[in-house]
């Protein structure tokens, strides 16, 4: 693979785990009931959007992330009433018929004008419901009503005909209700803890199994296992005895002094055995089986200290898939494997993140310092690695990608404002106290005040860009090479 093709796989696998993240989050909200309305990737001005329910799906100018909107997480949503009551309330009516008036047509103050029935057709459709139905549902609820201007009739009428079409509710969130019952139940306070805290950790959860999925995949799909040598020559060291007898990348040593063998071992041993004596080397290069003379150096074998020839060209290592069990074992507890990295990522981000860190990373983009080859990386830094990455194979870039989720996943659940760790902070600091107030016999209604979530953010994004806006820098100016 090209460098960049990595780049681009990265990219993409990047964007993809961002939306999964999001997805973690939409799926379980639904799944307790939770109006989510909002899935989108990116920030800022709107370039594309579409309605699938009562859900907005879209994307924004900026590719720097993605959010799903979850209503009731913010003090200052709006709760949806039902369906009848919201199209035919008294105000809603009389702003129509001002409209009406404002338009220039009659008054028509003897039944309901069109522009209610017009915004009951967009409050159905806005709600999920599909086109077919929501016109089966305004004919029937306009002819029940007729002439008449009692809204009450209409808001009664209109409850007949939804419940006709669509039914009684049987699950929380699901059309019926939502049409008939609004957001009664569904903002994100008003869901039990425990499905607050899966919806918030949902997000996290879909990194650590991306991770797990692309370290299965490195195991049982790429060669990762090192199974033995063979003698094929990768590399050939500079003023060695393999370089002076002509000994060249790709040649495939059959045999030495006679002895024949495609065990790279045994031929090796031949070679050990004979320092300062000339031995013929037979190698097949382009096809062709040529006999070279070396003399090999006398050198020292550095794992038991005794004394060799050596010939000074580099044999390649040959690596293989696991089988599935080993597959397992190495993605969860290997030395790369998912627990490994979870433990590294903690140390890293305590050493990133630290006040050493932080001055390091100053000192490293002021010149002060010279540019910390095994320090942190944006994700501009981590795609130039990716493309680097390339060369060693497409294992090492599933490595890659992996330790990118894990990294996210930890570093979301850290306890701070504007993480979903942050969030979940809260959720825990406000069942706690309320459970000392139970306790005590008093309302089990405390709740951390906003402001103080706001005290310990602003300083947090604070750091976060400084980190971001450095190591951008850093990446583009000083990038780091394998």
């Amino acid at each position: 693979m090209s460098g960049p093709a990595a780049i681009t796989v990265f990219v993409v696998s990047l964007i993809a785990a961002i939306m999964l993240h999001e997805a973690g989050h939409l799926l379980t909200a639904r799944r307790f009931g939770m109006r989510a309305d909002r899935f989108f990737l990116g920030f800022g001005p709107t370039l594309w959007s579409t309605r699938r329910g009562e859900t907005e799906y879209g994307v924004k100018a900026l590719p720097l992330g993605g959010f799903v909107r979850i209503r009731g997480m913010s003090e200052l949503d709006d709760r949806l009433a039902p369906v009848p009551d919201a199209v035919f309330s008294t105000d809603a009516v009389a702003a129509d018929r001002e409209l009406v008036v404002a338009g220039g047509g009659p008054v028509g103050g003897a039944s309901i004008p069109d522009a209610t029935w017009d915004r009951f057709d967009t409050e159905l459709r806005h709600r999920g419901t599909d086109p077919t139905t929501t016109v089966t549902i305004v004919d029937r609820t306009r002819a029940s009503v007729g002439t008449s201007s009692s809204l009450a009739d209409a808001r009664d009428a209109a409850e007949a005909a939804i419940t006709r079409e669509v039914g009684t509710s049987q699950q929380l969130g699901d059309l019926p209700h939502r049409l008939l019952h609004g957001d009664r139940g569904r903002f994100f306070a008003d869901r039990p803890a425990w499905q607050r805290a899966i919806v918030l950790a949902a997000g996290s959860a879909v990194h650590f199994l991306i991770a797990i999925v692309l370290l299965l995949a490195m195991f049982l799909f790429t060669a990762s296992q090192f199974v033995g040598i063979d003698p094929t020559v990768t590399g050939v060291l500079e003023d060695s005895p393999a370089e002076a007898a002509g000994l060249q990348v790709g040649d495939e040593l059959v045999a030495v002094e006679g002895t024949r063998s495609g065990d790279y071992e045994q031929l090796r041993d031949v070679i050990r055995a004979r320092p300062g004596e000339p031995i013929d080397l037979t190698v097949i290069r382009d096809g062709v089986e040529l006999t070279l003379t070396v003399t090999p150096r006398l050198g020292e074998d550095p794992s038991t200290g005794e004394e060799v020839g050596q010939v000074g060209f580099v044999p390649t290592e040959v690596y293989a898939a696991l089988p599935p069990g080993e597959a397992i074992r190495e993605a969860f507890t290997g030395p790369v494997g998912f627990v490994t990295q979870v433990e590294q990522t903690f140390v890293a981000i305590g050493r990133v993140f630290g006040p050493e860190g932080l001055a390091g990373m100053f000192d490293q983009a002021t010149g002060a310092a010279e540019r910390d080859a095994q320090g942190a990386v944006s994700i501009v830094g981590a795609a130039g690695i990716a493309g680097q990455a390339a060369a060693f194979g497409i294992g090492t870039l599933l490595l890659l990608i992996a330790s990118i989720n894990v990294f996210i996943g930890i570093f979301n659940l850290l306890p701070l404002p504007p993480l979903d760790g942050g969030h979940l902070a809260v959720l825990g600091i406000e069942r706690a106290v309320n459970a000392v107030r139970r306790l005590r016999g008093r309302t089990d209604e405390f709740t951390v005040d906003p402001r103080a979530i706001a005290a310990v953010m602003v300083p947090v994004l604070v750091v976060l860009g400084f980190v971001f806006v450095t190591l951008t820098f850093l990446d583009i100016t000083q990038p780091i090479r394998l």
